[in-house]
């Protein structure tokens, strides 16, 4: 009896665990194993059925692995990683928030503190009516990174001092572009920006070393713009640079259309024969121990523009055709600075005539040049002295009101000294500005700023 109890245990053993592994494959059950009812063997196949027999307190425990694909609950996947959020900040550099290589955002101030004391031409009887002010000069707010990739980047530049509102703006976007560095031969640019026309104007705002920009070039440059520029600093992987931009024409944040459709083109070269040169930054802060030297010309048209200093100032009635031409080089070593520049602004209508409620208004275009110097040496510890020299001309046959401003305030001498905490991030500043005509007066308009520069 004993062994005929082994042999049925090993019979039942071999029979639970070919039913805990073994799918019931489609057709007929065998005879002896269907039931009274079951249908003949030829009435045809019986349906799949998966097979899993109740535990029972004898059977043994059946593996996982063993089990079929259907019945096996599939693997959680594990949670997503969080991307770092990495967080760093830097006395002038603001703060930055960098997600890995998808994102980043850095938000910067920059207010100056301005004091002003003006001393206009003499009158008549050799009297002056000085005024001065005491106001924030500038206050700006930037936000700005990258998005999708380090390569693609952005900038918000909002203006919020009233002296930044100029020519009826009333909007406080200075700058809002997307930047697409592609390829060390070609990077798109695309928004509102400089227009890439000569160095001096396109030198950064914190970064010039006198209170006002020289007078040729507020006059004879050209502004910020929407448009796209595609550009490389080191084509081919040599020492020069191109620009190239197509522009609205209109200037920053214009609201109205103009009268006839035409587009500001420009195109740019730059030369640094010497390797990379901060030449965006005046003055020669870090005291190169090597010479840098950048040597640029531009051209530019800005077609049917009714803006009477191409891309700035009032509004014509009609419209002209303006020309330009750049030429600029900035050397610096050992603390020596220097910046050459010289412009030149043609028109292709210089008067025309526009009937308003009856009577007839002349116009103007206001061709001219000129030229500027600035020579500067930053002593250690940083402190800077600074002087500049411009002057402008115009023909005969340019507006009558800019061919008498440039008799009378034409020329142009300045003198600074500056003191830097942080560099351009925060600096002490006072200066002397004078103008004089060029007809051989030598009666000066005087101008004396002292002013906090800072970027948080």
């Amino acid at each position: 009896m004993v062994t005929i109890n082994g042999l049925r245990a090993v019979g039942l053993f071999v029979c639970l665990v070919a039913a805990s592994t073994v799918h019931a494959q489609p057709g007929p059950l065998p005879t002896d194993s269907a039931p009274a009812d079951a249908a003949p063997v030829d009435a045809g196949p019986a349906p799949s059925v998966d097979i899993a027999p109740a535990p029972s307190a004898d059977a043994p425990a059946v593996l996982a692995s063993s089990a079929p694909p259907g019945l096996v609950p599939p693997a959680p996947e594990p949670p997503p990683k969080d991307t770092p959020i990495k967080l760093t900040a830097a006395a002038g550099k603001g703060i930055t928030f960098k997600a890995g290589d998808a994102f980043s955002l850095n938000l910067r101030a920059r207010a100056q503190l301005r004091y002003q004391l003006h001393a206009p031409l003499p009158d008549t009887d050799g009297e002056r009516i000085v005024d001065e002010t005491v106001q924030v000069g500038t206050l700006r707010l930037w936000i700005g990174g990258h998005t999708l990739t380090p390569k693609l980047l952005y900038m918000i530049q909002l203006a919020l001092a009233e002296r930044d509102y100029r020519d009826g703006v009333i909007s406080p976007v200075f700058d809002a572009f997307l930047d697409y560095k592609a390829h060390r031969d070609l990077s798109i640019k695309v928004g509102q920006y400089f227009v890439p026309f000569d160095r001096l104007r396109t030198v950064r705002e914190f970064a010039l070393q006198l209170a006002d920009r020289p007078r040729p070039v507020a006059e004879l440059t050209l502004d910020r713009d929407v448009g796209v520029t595609v550009y490389s600093d080191g084509f081919l992987g040599t020492p020069l640079a191109y620009r190239f931009g197509v522009f609205g024409g209109n200037g920053i944040n214009r609201a109205t259309a103009t009268a006839e459709v035409g587009p500001l083109v420009v195109g740019r070269l730059e030369l640094r024969p010497f390797g990379p040169i901060d030449d965006d930054s005046e003055g020669d802060l870090e005291r190169r121990k090597k010479p840098g030297l950048a040597l640029g010309a531009g051209a530019a048209a800005n077609f049917n523009t009714d803006r009477t200093r191409s891309t700035t100032g009032g509004r014509f009635a009609e419209t002209t055709s303006y020309y330009h031409l750049a030429a600029d080089a900035v050397f610096k070593w050992q603390g020596f600075a220097l910046q050459l520049e010289y412009l030149w602004r043609g028109a292709s209508k210089l008067m025309f005539a526009t009937e308003t409620n009856g009577m007839v208004v002349t116009e103007y275009a206001r061709p001219a040049q000129g030229w500027v110097a600035q020579a500067s040496y930053t002593f250690d510890p940083p402190i800077e002295l600074v002087g500049r020299a411009s002057r402008m001309f115009a023909p005969s046959t340019s507006d009558p009101r800019l061919v008498d401003e440039i008799e009378r305030l034409g020329q142009e001498y300045a003198a600074g000294a500056n003191y830097y905490i942080n560099g351009h991030q925060l600096k002490l500043q006072a200066d002397w500005i004078g103008r004089s005509g060029t007809n051989g007066t030598h009666r000066f308009e005087h101008l004396v700023h002292v002013q906090i520069d800072a970027t948080f």
